[in-house]
């Protein structure tokens, strides 16, 4: 597995290249515009940015990688903020998972993982509902003449809850195709669902995701 590591803290860096050096292929810059340039000139299955970088901060470097990148690699956000607000400016800005520092190797290890192992969308599908339309390989989502640009978790779950339309997908099937057996916190779902909605609702879908209790969650797309 080869991992891009955007993080300016030496220490922490060399922490993570002794970890995961001997099992991983690892590339390391200390400042945005630097990631940045790595990130789009190398194949990476993972992307770990922190959020406080000189130069680009996270957010921003995860905006311009995602407008600028043609694959959805997944990204993981590193930042000392846990609060939902937060995380959704991280998710809005296409981050797939966030890990709050400090933060033990080994779950880093783990989460690299997860991240790794999560489907890749089929490349050249068009997933349409009604008027909403989903390019799952690129993210792009569009809605009339508006457009949106979802990160890799977000496609997957608008993907599983199109082809699924107008029938509700329970939380255990859709946690499962994210995570497979290694679920996160019941939280982490809902919270990816919150950002969606977010994203949908840039597009003037509202409501966009029904919450059905004992159900999980369905679709209301806008029909022709």
């Amino acid at each position: 597995m080869r991992v891009l590591i955007v993080e300016d803290n030496r220490d922490l860096q060399a922490n993570i290249a002794r970890f995961l050096g001997a099992d991983f292929q690892l590339d390391f810059a200390t400042t945005g515009p630097q990631g940045l340039t790595l990130a789009l000139g190398h194949e990476y299955d993972v992307i770990v940015l922190d959020l406080m970088l000189p130069g680009l901060n996270g957010i921003e470097l995860c905006q311009r990688y995602r407008e600028l990148a043609p694959r959805l690699v997944p990204i993981l956000m590193l930042t000392a903020r846990d609060t939902l607000e937060d995380k959704e400016e991280g998710f809005r800005a296409g981050a797939d998972d966030y890990l709050v520092k400090p933060f033990s190797l080994r779950e880093l290890r783990l989460r690299l993982e997860a991240l790794a192992r999560r489907p890749v969308p089929p490349s050249g599908r068009r997933l349409t509902v009604g008027q909403l339309t989903l390019e799952p390989d690129t993210g792009y989502t569009r809605l009339g003449e508006r457009t949106v640009r979802l990160n890799r978790t977000e496609a997957l779950i608008l993907k599983l809850l199109m082809e699924a339309a107008p029938k509700p997908v329970s939380t255990e099937k859709l946690a499962h195709q994210l995570w497979g057996d290694e679920a996160p916190e019941s939280s982490a779902l809902r919270t990816h669902v919150y950002a969606l909605r977010g994203a949908l609702a840039e597009l003037g879908m509202s409501p966009s995701i029904t919450t059905r209790r004992n159900e999980g969650y369905s679709l209301d797309a806008p029909q022709d």
